[in-house]
Formats: structure tokens, C-alpha cells, sequence
């Protein structure tokens, strides 16, 4: 009977081992307000954004994710280096603590779908596959605002009902910048404007090249232009920062979107121009 008894024992403690040790239910991870951003004709790239909340007590990790509407996606971390916002790639995953919510946004840690199959459209939604190394795949939809969106219209959570999570987004505050990534053939830049109201403004460039690694170039412009309030465009050439970062002050007249254009100089005759829409508010 002792035998019996021990055998017993030893069964229920390594199922409890066992149960201590399964991996986290996807109920755990819980994700909304999943948005982009319209992006122009030709565009290559664009960033997508979402809150991650994990409700359970054990840590995860958001792995990777995948989307048949690009090429492919990566999970790209925001930090400043001397004053200057620069971007890389997150090969080990984001983190994501328990009993925490971490929130991804422009000009901050965010996903970016790379190889565009088409360019995204304003009220269309991206199907987006989340890879959780605890709670394994969670499918999310992403929404497409206009080009100059902050935030998401409608707070959709991708694992419970709809209708019971909806409520309108905050608004966003101008004095926060204005981020983009534009891609071109052979480069690519992020582009930070602050704050994101017309008035004086202050431009941050970062260069990079195909394999979004710094690139230290000769020299940059940056052009602004308005059409539809007819302000002409205007161009300011920038001032070095650092190796492969740029700034230029300049001052956006009115509000509405409007055109930034970069002029890189990568050697002596060797210019590349690449351009994106901006919101100011």
C-alpha cells in the first residue's frame, strides 16, 4: 500500500510540474486598436501599431508576424541616440511583462510591413498573423486610417467580442511629432517632424540604407510644399548631426497634409529624391 501511496504521489506531483509549466493560453494575451496608415502610390513600406495587454502571470514575447498583404513584417524598435530617432529591427521579439500592456505607436516601437503587395487604402483592414511565444499565433485586423492618421478610430480587441470592446480612440495632442518611414530604391529614412502643428517646426532625418543599416551620406535638402492651401514648395538644406542623422528648421504655414520631399546627395553626382506625405495639424 506504501508503494501504492508513493507511486501515486509521484504521478500528481508531475502532473502539477507539468501544469506549472504549460504554456499561457492565448486569452492571456489580449490585442487591440490594431492601425495604419494610408500609404501614397508606390509606397514600399508601412508601419503598423497595436496594444498588447497580457493579463496572465507569466511573461511572453511577441516572436514575429507575417501578412499576405506584404512581403514581409518585421517588429522594429524607437530609441534616441543623441537627440536622434533611430530604428532597428527586434530579431528576439518584444517583450511583453506580465500583468502589463505594452503599446506600440509612431515614433516608438511598431510593426512594419516591408514589400507592400499593394499600397494600403484609408477603412481597409490588414489581416496580420501575431506569433506569442507563450500564447502562440493570434490573428489581429489591422485598420487603415488616412495618411496623416494618430491613433485608431474604433479600440478593436482581436479576442473578445467587438461590440464589447469598441469606444473611440483618444485624441491625439499636436504637440506630440509627426513620424514616418519612407522607402525608396535604395534608401530609406525616418523622418521625424515635432511638433505636429503648422507653425515653426523642427525636422529630424535619419538615413539609412537597403538593409535599413545607417548610412552616412554628402549632404540632404528637405522640401515642404502645400499644393492645396497654394503655398509653393519650399527647401531648407540640412544641417549635420551625426554621421548618417540630419536636422533642418522650417516652418509649416497652415495645417493639412502636405508633401515632404528629401533630396540625398550620396556622393558627388549621385542624388536620390524620395518623398512622403505628412499631417500637420
Amino acid at each position: 500500500m506504501l508503494y501504492r501511496f508513493n507511486k501515486f504521489m509521484l504521478i500528481a506531483t508531475a502532473l502539477a510540474a507539468l501544469a506549472g509549466s504549460s504554456p499561457a493560453l492565448a486569452h492571456d494575451i489580449t490585442v487591440r486598436e490594431a492601425w495604419s496608415r494610408a500609404t501614397p502610390k508606390g509606397a514600399k513600406v508601412a508601419g503598423g501599431y497595436l496594444t498588447i495587454e497580457n493579463r496572465g502571470v507569466e511573461p511572453d514575447r511577441l516572436l514575429s508576424a507575417s501578412s499576405a498583404a506584404a512581403a514581409k513584417v518585421e517588429i522594429h524598435q524607437m530609441s534616441m541616440q543623441d537627440g536622434i530617432m533611430t530604428m532597428r529591427p527586434l530579431d528576439d521579439g518584444l517583450a511583453i511583462p506580465a500583468d502589463a500592456t505594452v503599446t506600440l505607436v509612431p515614433g516608438g516601437d511598431h510593426i512594419m510591413f516591408i514589400g507592400l503587395i499593394a499600397p494600403f487604402e484609408e477603412d481597409q483592414r490588414i489581416a496580420v498573423s501575431l506569433n506569442f511565444e507563450r500564447a502562440g499565433k493570434i490573428d489581429a485586423s489591422f485598420e487603415v486610417g488616412g495618411v496623416g492618421a494618430k491613433g485608431p478610430r474604433l479600440q478593436i480587441a482581436s479576442t473578445e467580442p467587438a461590440a464589447a470592446a469598441a469606444s473611440p480612440a483618444p485624441v491625439a495632442s499636436t504637440e506630440e511629432p509627426f513620424f514616418t518611414h519612407i522607402c525608396g530604391t535604395r534608401v530609406m529614412a525616418n523622418v521625424t517632424v515635432s511638433p505636429g502643428r503648422s507653425g515653426p517646426i523642427e525636422v529630424l532625418v535619419q538615413i539609412e540604407d537597403g538593409d535599413e543599416k545607417p548610412l552616412a551620406v554628402d549632404g540632404l535638402s528637405v522640401t515642404l510644399s502645400n499644393p492645396d492651401k497654394g503655398i509653393a514648395p519650399v527647401t531648407a538644406k540640412a544641417e549635420r548631426v551625426t554621421a548618417d542623422s540630419w536636422r533642418v528648421r522650417m516652418t509649416a504655414a497652415a495645417g493639412g497634409k502636405w508633401s515632404l520631399s528629401l533630396g540625398i546627395d550620396l556622393a558627388k553626382d549621385d542624388r536620390v529624391d524620395i518623398a512622403a506625405p505628412i499631417l500637420i495639424e
